[in-house]
């Protein structure tokens, strides 16, 4: 007894280090993914090693666990109570959603709730596997070596400071693997397991380590003896003119050189309380330099509008019966307005003037004196626009032909731009009958041809080298301003009418309360998109950035006669969540007719999930191989309970026995007998089976007159043995 507790409480304070080592792992992934709910996460690792510590049944362990995930993503992501009628649709959406994504192999598409449920899966598998490293290998050596490698190459290549957890790491690290050599040279001697003996060694050495740990951490140390490896390694991976260092994300006015890493920056900018998510606009640019934006020559005027008066844009807006409003609340205010689609005025204290820039729509703020004007806080009126898909239909690309000529500057492209690009355009575009379409090809490209969204590997293009150019054919990884950009030029290359918007995405959702809900609009919320001229229609906003949705309003009002229409029907209008509904998958049609070309058209847009399903079937042929000696005596075992027990099973079943001892280690050597080799076996497992099952085999394969055998007992005897082999 004594000893069970013993253990117990050593197995209790090995969980308690290996908690707080996790805790340095989570801190870093949540600073770097700006996640919040550390504690919630933290609870699950507690709770997954509380059900370890005290050897829960599996299925009770994995049930808990499991309503665990449950409950978090649901208080997370649902308005709604868990106890509540609409807890399993919302449950069962959710994974319908991300089921048909996954299929459809947009993957960057998934929901945040379904990323958050397969953390916490990996960090069940992680917990398990620290259990069996802890209980059975009595090492934890590798664990800790990945888990300083992991902080380190944070530190080294990201924001995230990493000195004082590294030093934590080190030291927990250090006292949990002197705390299991203890215990792995206790349990290889023979000495009786004496707790007070055990700790005799154990308290020293963590003595000695917190000892040297904490001078280590007082003396002075010198500086860095290497140059920082991290331009070295980006100049060698092609990205080597990557500037003096990294901007840091937010709105600004020079678009001139775009390109290069940021670092984030999650200052609240201001908040929004609104009925719907929105797409803050500032600016536009329209003149592409092959480096950057900037704005045409040309005076274009200023539209001067008093406080709540209709303000004209070149933005359609939506009926007077839909009209519904927001109150702004800016933390750092700017002396121009944050707009948003659908915007008719807008009403602040003290009657400020707003001033809008003919040019590129930005108001700025202004005084009755003309001074400029800081609020802190204004409201605004809008109707969101819906857009007729009948009629975007009908805008064909002929009709770009009779625009005038005060869309030019939303035509201009560099003379230096490289032919390919424009052919790209033309490959992307040819097939589609309507603007409209053509505008969605390009949207859609992006996410479809291994592009890749990152905020820190992006390179910089060099002085002979055009920015798109660079992002759709050397690099295919960036941000907002590479995708913008690209798809503004791959428009402007087949004359479709496009400009550069620069603003703010719809920000992170709070709780919603009377309809309205809260959105937080920090400086990693700077965003840029696309706006474009549709004939007939006018301008309207496009999303092709991987993982940001658009928040367009579509009236599908085009009846769905034939296939061909229903696949032009593409679910794009705004709800609850409006990424789900931007890139839900086309369904196929129940007319379309199978073929060969069809099935390989589908397996190669899968392609990454070939290949990750065939790395996970050749790690588990690797996994079965190793734990062969395992599993096919167990299912031996199976099998020959159902047999028939006569000679012919015996035989067989014999022959099993023999392998499976080879299996671990009891091969049977030249010259041996069966006898001798039954004896060294026996001895081996501490058994006496063997000889007796050894017997009757000789005396069916050697014997003329063949006895009478009771062959329920051998095959008790024969089972009994297989299942010492296992153990």
């Amino acid at each position: 007894m004594k000893k069970s507790q013993g253990d117990f409480i050593e197995l209790a304070i090995a969980y308690v280090i290996i908690f707080l080592i996790l805790r340095e792992w989570l801190i870093p992934v949540m600073e770097l993914t700006n996640t919040g709910g550390l504690h919630l996460f933290l609870v699950f690792i507690g709770l997954s090693l509380f059900l370890s510590l005290f050897q829960v049944h599996p299925f009770l362990s994995g049930l808990v666990k499991f309503g665990y995930i449950t409950w978090f993503i649901v208080f997370v992501y649902s308005d709604n109570p868990f106890l509540s009628g609409q807890t399993l649709p919302f449950l069962i959406n959710e994974w319908k959603w991300n089921m048909s994504v996954i299929l459809s192999g947009d993957f960057g598409q998934v929901s945040d709730a379904f990323r958050t449920m397969l953390f916490l899966a990996l960090i069940w598998m992680l917990i398990y596997l620290i259990h069996h490293w802890i209980t059975v290998r009595k090492n934890i050596f590798y664990f800790f070596a990945l888990t300083v490698f992991f902080i380190a190459t944070l530190d080294t290549f990201s924001e995230y400071d990493g000195k004082v957890a590294i030093v934590k790491v080190i030291v927990l690290g250090l006292m949990m693997t002197g705390f299991l050599f203890v215990k792995r040279l206790w349990l290889h001697t023979d000495e009786p397991g004496n707790v007070i003996e055990k700790w005799k060694l154990v308290i020293p050495m963590i003595v000695s380590v917190m000892l040297v740990s904490t001078v280590a951490f007082f003396l002075p140390k010198a500086g860095p003896t290497w140059a920082d490896p991290v331009p070295f390694i980006k100049g060698v991976a092609g990205q080597g003119d990557l500037g003096t260092g990294e901007k840091t994300v937010g709105y600004s006015e020079d678009d001139s050189r775009l390109g290069g890493p940021f670092q984030g920056d999650n200052t609240l900018v201001f908040t929004a309380t609104s009925r719907d998510r929105h797409y803050w606009r500032i600016d536009t640019k329209d003149t592409y330099t092959s480096k950057g934006w900037i704005l045409s020559d040309g005076n274009f005027g200023q539209n001067v509008y008093q406080n709540n008066t209709p303000i004209l844009t070149s933005l359609q807006v939506g009926t007077p019966e839909n009209v519904r409003q927001i109150q702004m609340d800016i933390a750092a205010p700017m002396p121009f307005l944050i707009q948003t689609y659908g915007m008719l005025s807008v009403s602040a204290q003290d009657s400020p003037l707003f001033i809008q820039d003919g040019r590129t729509e930005k108001i700025a703020i202004e005084q009755q004196n003309g001074e400029s004007k800081l609020l802190s806080n204004y409201t605004i009126d809008y109707s969101e626009p819906v857009y007729s898909m009948e009629q975007l239909q009908t805008s064909k690309p002929s009709m770009l032909g009779t625009l005038d000529s005060s869309f030019d500057r939303f035509l201009q492209l560099p003379n230096t731009l490289p032919q390919r690009v424009g052919d790209l355009a033309t490959e992307i575009t040819q097939d589609k009958a309507s603007v409209y379409d053509q505008i969605k090809a390009v949207e859609k490209y992006f996410s479809t041809h291994g592009f890749r969204y990152d905020k820190t590997e992006v390179a910089i293009p060099a002085e002979d080298q055009d920015y798109v150019d660079q992002f759709l054919f050397d690099t295919k990884i960036g941000y907002c301003d590479n995708f913008s950009t690209s798809m503004v030029v791959l428009l402007r290359s087949v004359g479709i009418p496009a400009r550069w918007v620069k603003g703010f995405a719809p920000g992170e959702s709070g709780p919603m309360s009377d309809g309205l809900r809260e959105y937080r609009i920090t400086n990693d919320n700077a965003h840029s998109w696309v706006e474009a001229y549709v004939p007939g229609t006018g301008w309207m906003e496009f999303e092709p950035t991987i993982g940001f949705s658009g928040n367009v309003n579509i009236d599908y009002d085009i009846k769905q006669d034939t296939p061909q229409q229903e696949q032009v029907l593409q679910p794009e209008k705004k709800q609850e969540q409006p990424e789900k509904e931007e890139s839900a998958p086309k369904k196929e049609t129940s007319s379309k007719t199978f073929s060969l070309d069809t099935v390989w058209t589908w397996v190669k847009k899968l392609t990454y999930v070939w290949i990750a399903l065939g790395v996970l079937l050749v790690i588990a042929g690797i996994n079965l191989f190793m734990q062969r000696k395992t599993w096919i005596p167990k299912m031996q075992v199976r099998a020959y309970r159902k047999k028939e027990a006569n000679w012919t099973n015996f035989d067989a079943s014999y022959h099993a026995l023999t392998k499976q001892l080879s299996r671990i280690g009891l091969r049977r050597k030249d010259g041996e007998t069966l006898r001798a080799f039954a004896e060294r076996v026996d001895a081996s497992l501490e058994t006496e089976q063997m000889l007796k099952l050894t017997a009757v085999y000789e005396q069916h394969i050697y014997g003329k007159d063949k006895q009478e055998v009771d062959f329920m007992k051998l095959k008790e005897s024969w089972e009994y043995l297989i299942n010492r082999t296992i153990s």
